[in-house]
């Protein structure tokens, strides 16, 4: 409990933390890019400086990379075949988009384009900086942004997932410009253009019929070297990155696949890997008392919950899923399952954005479960069902929540299994019910991935099918006001929390584990991490 509060209080004192230092001046929140007045220009700003701490005023290393532990494989490093955070920590280092994300605002900064104008409210018009090459020497231009849209919607979670506009409606207007209609105003158009499904590839190598599965051509600030399955992935530096403010430091960064945590932290203790991307929080006081070992901490946005198939008849049933919520103590499985360090959550959005509603949420409360299943003529030991579980924090997890239903007659197993099976087998389906989490920037790309009906065999993996809720999410989207969108957000919120197509579990602190001499100044409350501004110090 005092860890949980702790955390809490952490995240009401570091909310000063998203500042606007790389935030063009049109993009005033995290939580939408709002439109300039039609003809309005900005260019981009300028590249963050890189903050030394005064300790480590030595001259960055030039010839040495590092090695990261993860807990799990990426699916794909192709970035259009996938919605996976940890395919997205390689995607940003092959790829690029016309926009990126800042890492302490959560705002779209321009990338691959050096201005954007606003030609009305629905068209846009994009310059590329010139002088960028894809890693096989091919240039960058329009041509290859226009056609890397349309190639990347031929894959189903590209298409499911994106709502601004469709790859024909981006149109060369010459070698370096571009344009976008998307129809009706689109307050996610900016973020869109950030996300890896976004990223772009050479045209010449879509014409010929390029297997990028294994050959990821992107212009980014690392290239692809190997994949050995199951094990590591390697990337070299890509001396001919187009952003000199932003090129590597680092000669190479290679992954390791360690399920377990604490062979990771054993790994980072003896000198194995440079940095741990998931900490195993038992060990976070062993290596906070280390000196050679950095534990970074800040507030995160990822949001954990257990999805529910919506469409299996039993949890097709709202009550049902609202009496499941109730018998769950999320407290207890916070402190089970990440040692305290996150913070229960009783809402179906993060509460951390604007427009997050508390209205319809619920409490622990085995009696009233009771009591609800009950008056809906339901007997608790026919709501039996699996819960799949994909990492040792998710089956302790899993534990306590399996201990509760226990508690209320409803009988649980747990299935463990690895990321890339949860990813399957969630997202077609294929399963009752499962631990996962969904990161996010702003609340209207956490409803319209979570919850709304067009990302079922998408994002929408709980199979949530409720039509109020996505128009609202729909009319949010048309939306450039402000106001007027977090008003809709908020009803839109409501109505998730009432109808509840997943169970809230917990918001995570976002922790990262890394040799003390390693700097690595971007690290994201969504998880984010750039490694072409990390380097070493000594």
């Amino acid at each position: 409990m005092k860890k949980t509060l702790t955390s809490v209080l952490a995240i009401a004192l570091s909310s000063a933390l998203f500042l606007s230092a790389c935030a063009p001046a049109q993009q005033t929140t995290p939580q939408e890019p709002v439109a300039p007045p039609t003809g309005q220009q900005t260019q981009t700003p300028a590249a963050p400086q890189v903050q030394e701490p005064a300790a480590t005023a030595t001259d960055p290393i030039t010839d040495r990379g590092i090695t990261v532990a993860i807990q799990g494989e990426t699916p794909s490093v192709t970035p259009a075949r996938h919605t996976s955070l940890i395919g997205h920590f390689k995607n940003v280092m092959t790829h690029n988009g016309l926009f990126r994300i800042c890492y302490d605002t959560l705002n779209p900064v321009p990338d691959l384009i050096e201005s954007w104008e606003a030609i009305s409210d629905t068209v846009f018009e994009f310059r590329l900086h010139q002088g960028i090459y894809f890693h096989n020497g091919d240039p960058l231009t329009a041509y290859d942004v226009v056609a890397s849209f349309i190639y990347n919607r031929t894959y189903p979670d590209t298409r499911a997932n994106h709502t601004s506009f469709d790859g024909e409606d981006a149109t060369v207007v010459d070698r370096y410009t571009l344009r976008i209609d998307t129809g009706v105003p689109n307050a996610m158009i900016f973020f869109e253009l950030a996300h890896q499904a976004n990223f772009v590839t050479s045209s010449a190598l879509i014409d010929a019929g390029h297997d990028f599965t294994f050959d990821p051509v992107g212009s980014g600030p690392f290239v692809f070297e190997s994949w050995a399955s199951g094990d590591s992935l390697s990337f070299v530096a890509f001396d001919n990155y187009f952003d000199v403010n932003r090129q590597p430091i680092l000669t190479y960064v290679d992954w390791r696949i360690i399920p377990e945590g604490a062979s990771r932290t054993i790994a980072l203790e003896v000198g194995e890997v440079d940095f741990i991307v998931e900490v195993a929080f038992p060990d976070i006081a062993r290596m906070e008392a280390n000196p050679d070992i950095t534990v970074f901490q800040r507030p995160g946005t990822a949001y954990n919950f257990l999805l529910l198939n919506n469409d299996l008849p039993y949890f097709d049933n709202r009550y049902i899923r609202q009496a499941i919520d109730m018998a769950i103590d999320k407290e207890a499985a916070v402190i089970a399952s990440v040692d305290g360090f996150g913070i229960p959550i009783w809402e179906n959005t993060p509460n951390i954005f604007p427009g997050a509603s508390r209205q319809g949420i619920r409490s622990f409360d085995p009696e009233a479960a009771r009591t609800l299943l009950a008056e809906q003529g339901v007997t608790p030991g026919t709501l039996s069902f699996e819960m799949f579980a994909s990492s040792e924090e998710a089956r302790r997890r899993g534990e306590v929540v399996q201990a509760n239903l226990a508690d209320v007659g409803i009988a649980t197993t747990i299935v463990m299994g690895d990321t890339a099976t949860y990813l399957n087998i969630t997202q077609f389906g294929y399963y009752e019910a499962a631990f996962g989490a969904f990161t996010t920037t702003n609340l209207l790309s956490f409803l319209r991935g979570t919850s709304h009906i067009d990302t079922i065999d998408g994002q929408n993996r709980s199979r949530m099918y409720n039509r109020e809720l996505s128009d609202l999410v729909d009319q949010a989207i048309a939306t450039i006001d402000e106001d007027v969108r977090t008003a809709i957000l908020y009803e839109a919120s409501t109505i998730a929390n009432e109808h509840i197509g997943f169970i809230p579990m917990h918001l995570s602190l976002l922790i990262r584990a890394f040799n003390s001499n390693l700097i690595v100044p971007e690290i994201a409350a969504n998880g984010f991490m750039n490694f072409n501004v990390a380097y070493w110090a000594e």
